[in-house]
């Protein structure tokens, strides 16, 4: 976004002042030789797209030095009510005759330009009233910022009198009704385990511990941060113990088993860590319950007061240990390969479901659903290994990817590939423990000179150094490369990759998603069964297992891979369309809904829930058509089937949205739709829409999928609007809480 494209003043506007509780004078204090609020300001300075930076402070004698530093510094300053930040926000954009308003706070010294641009082009290119990046928060915790227009700004000031609201300026533009809003969203965990925001005395040593270590280009932007974090480890533990913990109160646990090292890797745990964030989105509260070497190799990735460090002993002592730390759970997710059927059987006197994560279909199991990722295994593996009767969910439709992935992918899509290999990408996990790494960039620097080359690793991987070393030697040639760790944003990275070299492992299906052509080298013997589909699919080439080839024939392979490639200038737009297919990186809402209990209705009739899939668009289409179903919607025209292809297909692809379908015995009865519409106070806010199919009403569906979308998501919050004279749907909503509101909408709020 430019502001010469939309004709509309752009201003960040900065709120600051000495007078914090909890550390004060933050502001001020003195970090790399400059102050807290000058690294702030100039920053923010650096945002494309700004015209103006304005530090709003209070009125106050006592922040008279806080306007003195942003003059000095050429800032503009306005000053205003020091408890009423609304208003001083409103202020501030009036003295400067801004129409968009970006809002960052002072305590933030990283906060990252390119970040703070991209909330405003999500602003600019959504048109919407309110744009964020923390709803909920997918980055480090001190990189929030906030876009709106100051027409909903004015709007805000001139409504609310609610004192929470005023104080902290925008909740009102979160949540309203009448106000579009949209959501950047970020890498997920391991990034949201940092701390980078300046409130207590240790987040100050925190962040003095960083300047004083970091040269300027190490502290440009997110990335290079959590790269320096990586090389010293250290830094991230002085403040660990403030970082953001999972709601507390009366919400359902989940527990996660699963362990993570320098020798497996740390794809166990990034499935666990995927499904435990969007469990934490709905309002549940997450442990990790995790063996001593897990907790020491994860550090300060570990969120703080989510891990349960269980003995290295028997099932009963480590149950123990969870009951001990959690009490019941209502969900145990199990990720690990040694753990025993028997363990899971044990495990149900402190559990109410069980999801086992899977990717051999071997080994007996005891679960209420089982998730094999593994392409080419079918459901009737399972008939002989399962203790009780359970769904399995299978192949790479199933991949639990993080929301990043499934946002991405709706983007790419829409590309064709070049065709010629201009960008490479080089990942083999966060270990790679056999050390691939150096002998696939070797390879690709000797057949590819002009080809740009990143190249990730985990900043634990145990040949790090050496890889480093290689990278600088081919970087001083004139080679266009980079090494980096720990990285956040790979879906960014790999969407900017023509050709992907690295393991059929967890990344096999991230580059499905994103419809990413690649060569395979195996660096385990579970991955062995991806390759092959990936393969027989013609959308990757297999050069290879280090586990069992030397690694002169893996290079002669990768060689004549990329050679073939080469060769053939359709080969690598065959290669995509093949890949898009493998996953849709959805993964995750097919787990969490698969894992619900089924709703007994008043007939006996178990009603269960799925996510929407392609081949509904018909069914749903003919639902939408009934007279029935359009007696009281709100558009009372029946779409045409363009229409309806359009609305499906976009619905589908709205990762932060929720289209599903309930089924009895296996036939659709009915959907609910939830579109994602804010943010709450915390809690995240759906417009909900639902209707039982032709045939099946009076059964009690839409009570029960409202009551099963409930216990899915018991922290969030529900909105309905229900046409005038739809009795049924207001006796329907109201006897399950819902409160009609000044708004129109029946609300129903988490307790």
């Amino acid at each position: 976004m430019t502001t010469q494209d939309t004709r509309l003043r752009t201003a960040v506007i900065i709120q600051a002042r000495n007078g914090s509780t909890r550390l004060p004078g933050k502001v001020l204090g003195a970090l790399g030789g400059r102050t807290v609020l000058e690294h702030v300001l100039t920053r923010c300075r650096a945002i494309h797209g700004v015209d103006t930076v304005v530090c709003a402070t209070t009125d106050k004698a006592s922040d008279d030095p806080v306007a003195a530093e942003a003059t000095r510094l050429g800032f503009e300053v306005f000053r205003g009510d020091e408890s009423d930040v609304l208003s001083r926000y409103l202020g501030a954009a009036r003295h400067v005759d801004a129409d968009i308003i970006m809002r960052v706070t002072a305590d933030c010294p990283l906060i990252d330009p390119a970040i703070c641009a991209a909330v405003l082009r999500l602003r600019h290119e959504t048109d919407a009233d309110y744009a964020s990046n923390n709803m909920p928060r997918s980055f480090p915790h001190g990189l929030d910022c906030e876009a709106f227009t100051r027409v909903a700004l004015e709007e805000a000031a001139r409504v609310t009198t609610d004192v929470y609201d005023r104080e902290h300026v925008t909740p009102w533009l979160r949540r309203h009704p009448s106000l579009t809003r949209a959501n950047l969203t970020g890498p997920g965990w391991p990034a949201t385990s940092y701390r980078w925001t300046l409130d207590y005395p240790d987040d100050q040593a925190f962040l003095s511990a960083v300047f004083n270590q970091a040269t300027e280009a190490q502290l440009a932007d997110m990335q290079s941060v959590l790269s320096l974090l990586s090389e010293h480890p250290d830094f991230s533990r002085l403040n660990t113990k403030r970082t953001v913990t999972s709601p507390v109160g009366d919400r359902p646990v989940a527990i996660f088993r699963f362990d993570a090292d320098r020798r497996i890797g740390i794809g166990h745990a990034m499935r666990c860590a995927t499904l435990s964030s969007r469990l934490e989105e709905f309002g549940w509260r997450s442990y990790w319950a995790i063996q001593p070497e897990t907790a020491t190799f994860l550090g300060s990735r570990l969120p703080e007061g989510m891990g349960i460090v269980v003995p290295a002993a028997g099932p009963a002592e480590q149950i123990a240990a969870i009951e001990a730390a959690a009490g019941h759970a209502e969900l145990l997710v199990l990720d690990h390969y040694d753990l025993t059927a028997a363990f899971a059987t044990a495990a149900r006197q402190i559990v109410s479901r069980i999801v086992t994560i899977d990717d051999f279909a071997d080994r007996p199991l005891d679960a209420d659903l089982v998730v094999n990722s593994t392409p080419g295994i079918t459901a009737d593996r399972y008939d002989t290994l399962l203790r009780r009767p359970a769904p399995v969910l299978i192949g790479g439709m199933a991949a639990p990817l993080r929301e990043q992935f499934a946002l991405a992918r709706s983007t790419i899509l829409q590309q064709r590939p070049t065709g010629s290999i201009h960008r490479v990408l080089i990942s083999f996990g966060g270990v790679d423990s056999l050390n691939a790494t150096p002998l696939a960039l070797n390879i690709v620097a000797k057949c590819l000179p002009d080809a740009i080359i990143d190249v990730v690793l985990g900043g634990n991987a145990p040949h790090i150094e050496e890889v480093a070393l290689q990278v600088q030697c081919l970087a001083k040639t004139g080679r266009q490369i980079q090494l980096l760790r720990d990285v956040a944003d790979m879906a960014g990275l790999m969407v900017q990759a023509d050709l992907c070299i690295g393991a059929p492992g967890t990344t096999t299906w991230e580059r499905g998603c994103l419809a990413k052509p690649s060569i395979l080298i195996g660096i385990a013997e579970n991955q062995r069964r991806n390759a092959e589909i990936v393969a027989q699919s013609g959308a990757g080439i297999i050069c290879g297992f280090l586990t069992t080839n030397g690694r002169e024939e893996v290079s002669q392979r990768i060689q004549d891979a990329l050679s073939g490639i080469i060769a053939e200038p359709n080969r690598l737009f065959a290669m995509s369309e093949q890949a898009r297919t493998l996953c849709d990186g959805r993964g995750v809402d097919r787990i969490l809904l698969g894992s619900l209990a089924a709703e007994t209705l008043s007939d006996e009739a178990h009603l269960s829930l799925r996510l929407a899939e392609a081949t509904d668009e018909e069914m749903l289409l003919e639902w939408q058509a009934a007279p029935e179903t359009r007696r009281y919607a709100l558009n009372p025209a029946v779409p045409s089937a363009a229409e309806h292809h359009a609305w499906f297909s976009a619905k589908r692809a709205a990762a932060k949205d929720l289209l599903v379908v309930a089924c009895i015995g296996g036939d659709a009865v009915g959907f609910i739709r939830l579109d994602w519409r804010g943010d709450n106070r915390g809690s995240a806010i759906y417009l909900i829409s639902i209707a039982a199919a032709p045939g099946q009403y009076r059964r009690g569906i839409g009570r029960g999928m409202l009551q099963m979308i409930r216990r899915l998501m018991p922290g969030a919050t529900f909105m309905a609007q229900v046409a005038r004279g739809n009795t049924a749907s207001i006796a329907l909503f109201t006897g399950l809480g819902y409160r009609l509101q000044s708004d129109g909408y029946y609300w129903s709020v988490p307790e």
